[in-house]
């Protein structure tokens, strides 16, 4: 009897470590752009977060390549995705299954999948309210069919950094965080906090014979930041030139 009472103990013992253990787990999922403030002294030594733009099916090849270095220097849970569900109304995600597999294979390394636009046509997020939610609407139906957990989602750059307030509210009210050019929206305790970034971006179609100069820029630009410092680039510009290089370099140094 006492060995059968030890039995049962220990066993509902291990269920509920495993029950704790995945909780823990999903509750602390790595969000760096989470824990940012306008507190200069808690930004100055963090390490830089990446933003990928234009992620879709056009730029597989690249994003590949973008992978590669990012995962050489251990960036994966630093790196957001900004996704485009029908880039130019032509590469609509529910028919690149192969891609989309790529995607979830990137988000269980530790890559976040975030929103970019439906198809990144102009700014197409600077309408009115019933547009930017109906394109919100069939951006997200399109995640969804292809098996992502739009409830995760917590960030979105307007293309072209664009947004009319209209826009604005309907992704507020979602609780999306709007990141634009130097600064990041959030909606906290029913109010609107805006919090200052540095976000920059050096190897746009960068030449060969500039990645030097870029990379003295970068690395003043970085410790010279006051706020957290952020990385934009956009597949097939940053792998024009000497943008690969100016990226393994960068991350190099910072990841120290």
């Amino acid at each position: 009897m006492g060995k059968l009472l030890y039995f049962i103990f220990s066993a509902v013992i291990l269920v509920l470590l495993i029950i704790f253990t995945f909780e823990v787990s999903n509750s602390h999922e790595i969000d760096p752009l989470g824990n940012i403030s306008n507190n200069i002294s808690n930004n100055t030594t963090k390490k830089p977060i990446i933003f990928i733009h234009d992620v879709s099916p056009k730029y597989f090849n690249e994003l590949k390549d973008i992978e590669k270095i990012i995962n050489k220097h251990n960036y994966q849970d630093r790196t957001y995705l900004f996704i485009i569900v029908n880039h130019a109304n032509k590469y609509n995600l529910k028919k690149y299954p192969k891609f989309v597999k790529y995607l979830h294979h990137l988000e269980n390394e530790g890559y976040h999948i975030e929103y970019h636009g439906y198809n990144h046509i102009g700014e197409e997020f600077n309408c009115n309210k019933t547009v930017a939610e109906e394109k919100l609407n069939n951006s997200f139906k399109i995640l969804n069919d292809c098996e992502f957990n739009t409830k995760k989602i917590k960030y979105f750059i307007p293309p072209r950094y664009k947004i009319s307030k209209d826009a604005e509210e309907i992704f507020l009210n979602k609780n999306i965080t709007i990141i634009m050019d130097y600064y990041i929206l959030k909606k906290e305790n029913n109010s609107i906090k805006k919090i200052i970034i540095t976000n920059k971006e050096y190897t746009w179609y960068l030449p060969e014979n500039l990645v030097k100069p870029a990379e003295i820029l970068a690395e003043i630009d970085y410790k010279s930041s006051q706020h957290q410092f952020c990385l934009s680039i956009h597949p097939k510009a940053v792998n024009y030139g000497g943008g690969l290089e100016f990226l393994d370099y960068f991350l190099n140094i910072t990841n120290k």
